[in-house]
């Protein structure tokens, strides 16, 4: 599978300055994202620094074994920041400037990914419906490192805290990591297998903040894709996004147009990504494939999955996950488990009676009910044995 990178980056609308900052290098397999935050120019100096530092430390990505990787990034990114906090404190002009940073190193068939703030990756794939028709998925693989995201997973719940505390779009972007603002920024580190087709975006801010993940799936399709990342600052900038903006692409393809010329495994159900507790990402994967893995104890019951353009969502138990995502029950979901709700209610039920004729009816009924019990009994063991027990070993969830 060949790699190939395209990246672009501007001021945008309103900002003097283009305090972005990035590298991508496909013989190096690294990429390299950052948005500088600060006054006057220290912005511009912060994301210059974090993406020449992670740039040279981690030039030789590819020489180093795929289990010594997270570490490896996870030292150059502690290195940068000590950098930066240095900086802020021997010059004033820096003073209380910092960045975000999204950096990606591709070898030996993983992508291993580094962050820290709102700065973003996605995953990007074409795939074939049972249809045989064409469809695409982009996926978030980061999460935002800012006061929206603890607020939607409610690990602040503003609403008790302050009722008459109305929190604003700007308010819920402020950063609650970042390099060269904390002694220890704390990057979450995922790897991920890359396959045939995959198409990773890193993108700052300027470009998510202001343009839906749908538009930006669109506006990749929609022409080639070495003129993507232009044509998505363009898309920006005509949104009216006031930011910088720095878009890169990275794809995994021999094909010229991954996402028309290639089109991936034919999924029976809608595809879905998991991120395991130590920040692995997995997938694609069914939901079937899911229910498999959880059934085998495969998964944790802090593993979290998302849908295409879905958020994170923390798995616990089946109901929670049919309740979370609806789509479960489309796709074949009621038939896995064996479940009917359906009812037939076209005629009423009789009227009961008290009659002695009724109440001998009755008892009779009972009998040969009670009769019947050994015989069904024998009939429900056998399929239990040769169907039932088979399948819902395969599909049903154990509550945690």
């Amino acid at each position: 599978m060949k790699l190939r990178m395209y990246g672009a980056t501007d001021k945008g609308l309103v900002r003097a300055l283009n305090q972005d900052a990035y590298s991508c290098s496909a013989s190096q397999g690294l990429v390299v994202v950052s948005d500088g935050m600060g006054g006057h120019a220290a912005g511009e100096v912060a994301s210059h620094m974090v993406v020449e530092g992670l740039t040279e430390d981690l030039a030789a990505a590819a020489n180093f074994a795929i289990e010594d990787l997270p570490a490896r990034i996870d030292e150059a990114i502690q290195k940068v920041n000590t950098k930066l906090l240095v900086r802020s404190q021997e010059d004033p002009a820096c003073r209380g400037m910092g960045a975000t940073v999204n950096v990606l190193c591709f070898t030996h068939g993983f992508v291993t990914i580094g962050h820290v703030g709102d700065s973003r990756t996605y995953l990007i794939q074409s795939f074939r419906s049972p249809d045989e028709k064409p469809r695409y998925g982009i996926w978030q693989l980061t999460v935002d490192h800012n006061l929206g995201t603890f607020i939607d997973r409610g690990i602040l719940n503003i609403s008790e805290q302050s009722p008459e505390l109305q929190i604003s779009s700007r308010e819920r972007s402020k950063l609650t990591r970042g390099m060269g603002v904390m002694p220890d920024p704390k990057p979450d580190i995922y790897t991920r297998r890359i396959e045939d087709g995959d198409v990773f975006l890193t993108c700052s801010d300027g470009l998510h903040g202001f343009v839906s993940d749908r538009d930006v799936l669109r506006t990749i399709i929609s022409g080639p894709i070495s003129e993507a990342p232009q044509r998505l600052i363009e898309i920006a900038k005509a949104a009216g996004a006031p930011d910088n903006v720095t878009v890169v692409l990275s794809v995994i393809s021999d094909h010229e147009e991954p996402l028309r010329e290639h089109l991936g495994t034919i999924f029976q159900t809608r595809p879905y990504l998991l991120r395991l507790p130590n920040g692995e990402i997995q997938g694609l994967l069914t939901c079937a494939q899911i229910l498999e893995m959880w059934v085998k104890r495969i998964l944790s019951s802090n593993t979290e999955m998302a849908a295409g353009l879905g958020p994170w969502v923390l798995l616990r138990n089946k109901d929670s996950v049919i309740q979370a995502y609806s789509e479960f029950k489309t796709d074949s979901f009621i038939n896995h488990v064996n479940y009917d709700t359906s009812a037939d209610i076209s005629e009423p039920p009789p009227p009961a009676t008290d009659t002695p004729a009724a109440s001998g009816k009755t008892k009779k009924r009972w009998l040969g009910f009670v009769a019947f019990i050994p015989l069904f009994a024998f009939f429900v063991w056998l399929a239990c044995q040769n169907w039932i027990y088979p399948e819902l070993l395969n599909v049903l969830l154990p509550a945690y």
